[in-house]
């Protein structure tokens, strides 16, 4: 039977057959809501793919006390390299669309303000929060990166980085049954009133494909995340 144990990010390199963890916020979730007791193992992850299994020994004032049993590299992690340019979208739907590409496998994730977007701001810490967790429950090796927000024209600049940029719009083409042959990948959505078409003018003479995903209408976060899964397969 496959057994999953709790994972958790730190910020630290994992050395040493014992590991004493400072962090308050690593406490508090450990011990207030997990209400994890001695002898169970978890998992910690050092951003960088490396991952330990760990049991705990004892609890004590403001630290917990580990043991190193097993150390091992996070095989987790899509072999495409995927930037996400979306939107900022009204209410808390950029928060979900920010969980949700973490854990379909997104690399980074760029919020962007175009002719039609509505809302313009973003509280970046606490989309850091979401990110963290939402790496941590889908097991991935690395934290993704949030980045400041952008203009459209800002962020097509910044796409120039990648091999391959795609723009989702009703009027595009289906997304192909296999999409591959690159590694670096950026995918764009739009707001809710969708893309102005002096964007799509400006992202198809910067040779962006443009798909579309079949004939029925999604609303921007689930085209984001559908998005997303689609091209990290």
């Amino acid at each position: 039977m496959l057994v999953r144990f709790h994972r958790f990010f730190v910020r630290y390199r994992l050395t040493g057959d014992q590991i004493v963890v400072t962090d308050g916020d690593f406490i508090n979730q450990v011990s207030n809501v997990l209400r994890l007791t001695m002898g169970e193992k978890l998992v910690l992850c050092d951003e960088a793919g490396i991952e330990l299994l760990a049991e705990i020994i004892s609890f004590r004032k403001d630290e917990i006390l580990l043991k190193k049993l097993e150390v091992s590299k996070n095989i987790n992690e899509p072999l495409k390299h995927i930037t996400l340019y979306c939107s900022i979208l009204k209410h808390d739907n950029f928060e979900i669309v920010t969980q949700k590409a973490v854990e379909v496998g997104v690399s980074e994730i760029v919020p962007i303000i175009s002719l039609r977007t509505v809302k313009t701001n973003i509280r970046l810490e606490r989309l850091e929060k979401i990110i963290k967790e939402a790496a941590e429950q889908a097991g991935r090796g690395i934290i993704p990166a949030i980045h400041g927000i952008m203009s459209f024209d800002e962020a097509l600049s910044a796409s120039d980085t990648n091999d391959v940029n795609i723009i989702f719009n009703v009027t595009g083409k289906e997304v192909p049954d296999k999409v591959g042959g690159s590694n670096r990948w950026g995918i764009f959505i739009g707001p809710e009133g969708g893309w102005d078409d002096i964007e799509l003018k400006k992202a198809t003479n910067k040779n962006f494909d443009v798909f579309s995903l079949g004939k029925l209408t999604f609303r921007a976060e689930t085209a984001a995340i559908i998005g997303t899964y689609l091209l990290t397969k």
